[in-house]
């Protein structure tokens, strides 16, 4: 039987590594880690993607396991500001027909990372040559309250 959860991210892991995420491209990637919580607990298993917002490529993405995610530096980013999206879901506890076939019945999941973090996200990170390159991402379920416009 297949894991509902993992799933996705292994089909979307697995169009990145084909999509020329190698060493073999000439690029100056660094290897990148660090951790991720959600609402201060490590977040069990997703995705975290690193976009530049200087170039077009490479996107890279890692995999978080147990709130922690790694690259090598044949699969890193390059150095440079970079867009961070992070991306889970969990279960409902409700089964549902699956999309793909509707013979089986899956386990129906909900994104548990608000939009804040992934479609919208607010997170980035500096990679730089030669550095460390560990960065910590620590986020927050709880609605953000709107601010009050300035009064003149």
């Amino acid at each position: 039987m297949r894991s509902p959860f993992l799933l996705p991210w292994v089909a979307v892991f697995a169009a990145a590594a084909v999509g020329g995420c190698g060493s073999s491209d000439g690029l100056p990637r660094e290897p990148i880690s660090g951790t991720v919580t959600l609402d201060g607990q490590p977040l069990d298993g997703g995705m975290i993607t690193f976009t530049p917002t200087q170039a077009a490529e490479p996107v890279v993405t890692a995999l978080i396991k147990d709130g922690a995610y790694s690259l090598p530096r044949s699969e890193g980013p390059v150095p440079g500001p970079h867009r961070v999206q992070v991306w889970a879901k969990k279960p409902t506890g409700k089964k549902i027909p699956d999309p793909d076939n509707r013979e089986e019945i899956i386990d129906e999941m909900r994104s548990i990372v608000p939009p804040r973090y992934n479609l919208n996200s607010e997170l980035s990170a500096e990679v730089k040559a030669g550095d460390s390159n560990s960065f910590e991402f620590t986020m927050s379920s709880a609605r953000v309250a709107a601010r009050p416009a300035s009064k003149r």
